[in-house]
């Protein structure tokens, strides 16, 4: 388990690095299965995704994307991905019904309500191989502290999320709000 918050001072930069996430992925792994959360809160992540791929192509001939939502890729529509690659069912059985390899990286959004990615049904996204998970404006403070405090032994999916191998929890300072101002200052990132 390695759990790692990345906390920012706006919305905006949260917004930036989560997209720099995904650019590195699909650049450092050409073959990747990404399952994308399709939340409104994320449409600005990957509106600077797609302007970071344009600006440094990258081989998306290989490249999976699922959505996870009721929210379709369109946006990505506007990169050279094949649309056999783009699967936007939104359930998390059609994320299951692919045949699909494993996950290589799921970015979900943290709702205020403690629910992520297809709400009570995450066995696929909890498999994948890195989970990032999105929170941001101050009425997310207190799902984030829940998420910091959740218990490794329940069975909650703020627990699962906690006990996932590898998960980084990316948000801006308005969603820290209830977090110990130490645990801010650690986790507090800033662009080099």
């Amino acid at each position: 388990m390695a759990m790692n918050f990345k906390i920012f001072e706006t919305k905006e930069l949260a917004d930036i690095f989560a997209a720099d996430l995904l650019r590195k992925q699909i650049h450092n792994n050409p073959e990747s299965i990404l399952a994308l959360d399709v939340n409104e809160d994320l449409s600005q992540v990957y509106e600077k995704f797609v302007g970071e791929v344009k600006n440094h192509p990258a081989d998306l001939s290989e490249i999976q994307l699922y959505s996870v939502g009721r929210g379709g890729l369109g946006i990505f529509k506007n990169l050279d991905i094949p649309s056999s690659q783009l699967n936007e069912g939104g359930t998390a059985d059609d994320l299951d019904d692919k045949g699909k390899k494993k996950v290589n990286v799921a970015l979900l959004n943290l709702n205020s309500n403690k629910k992520v990615g297809f709400n009570n049904d995450n066995d696929e996204l909890f498999k994948a191989k890195e989970l990032f998970i999105y929170a941001t404006k101050g009425d997310k403070e207190e799902v984030v502290r829940s998420l910091y405090d959740a218990n490794l032994e329940g069975s909650s999916t703020l627990s699962n999320i906690k006990n996932h191998r590898m998960v980084t929890v990316v948000i801006d300072k308005d969603a820290a709000g209830r977090l110990d101002h130490d645990i801010v200052e650690y986790y507090s990132y800033k662009f080099a």
